[in-house]
């Protein structure tokens, strides 16, 4: 019932926190972060569906006291206090910056299903990443980040492959960057007949990710 990302998330949050989970979907990490870590949970979402199914999964873990679920577009209709962790997870980069936008949490647990480099140039002028974990689903890679208020300068390398990733060297670390290089070379294989700016700011993103293999 719990996925090996779900695991993942849950593992970047400190026992005894108070969570918001936006876009909770069925409502399994609130329900193993409150079994496995203490936390108290706010399940939310959009889709009455959704939190339907959330209801009844909370109910067979007897957990109705415990994890508040509220219907909410992003977080407009949360109270949540800036010491909270605001997780939301398998949504497009787009959608996840404009439920953060404005917002004042000072935690964020995020695992964007899109432009990883578009999201960590918008969330870095204002956090800066604690730690970054990457899975291996279906033949899919997700990498989940854990940030905290703050600024540090970042660089061309922290956009594009993750200022933790980056340092990492061995096992799905690795990996990952390897399929990252694999998919900026395939791009540049693609645009032979494109622009030279094009070509020359792949070529930049390909060198880049070769000095962190």
């Amino acid at each position: 019932m719990f996925s090996r990302r779900l695991i993942e998330i849950a593992s970047l949050i400190p026992l005894k926190s108070h969570v918001i989970d936006v876009g909770c979907d069925h409502g399994l990490l609130d329900i193993y972060l409150t079994l496995n870590r203490k936390c108290t949970c706010i399940a939310s979402d959009i889709n009455e569906n959704c939190l339907n199914q959330a209801r009844e999964n909370i109910k067979k873990f007897s957990l109705t006291k415990d994890i508040k679920v509220v219907k909410s577009d992003g977080l407009q209709e949360i109270e949540y206090s800036k010491d909270d962790y605001i997780v939301i997870a398998g949504m497009g980069t787009a959608t996840i910056l404009e439920i953060l936008e404005g917002n004042h949490a000072d935690h964020l647990i995020i695992q964007s299903n899109t432009d990883l480099t578009e999201l960590r140039e918008e969330l870095l002028d204002d956090y800066i990443v604690e730690d970054e974990k990457i899975i291996k689903e279906r033949g899919i890679y997700y990498v989940i980040m854990k940030l905290k208020r703050g600024y540090k300068l970042s660089t061309d390398s922290d956009y594009i492959i993750g200022p933790v990733i980056k340092k990492k060297k061995d096992g799905i670390y690795k990996e990952y960057k390897e399929h990252l290089l694999e998919k900026y070379e395939k791009i540049y294989e693609s645009i032979k007949n494109t622009t030279l700016d094009k070509k020359l700011e792949v070529g930049r993103i390909i060198k880049i990710i070769k000095k962190y293999l």
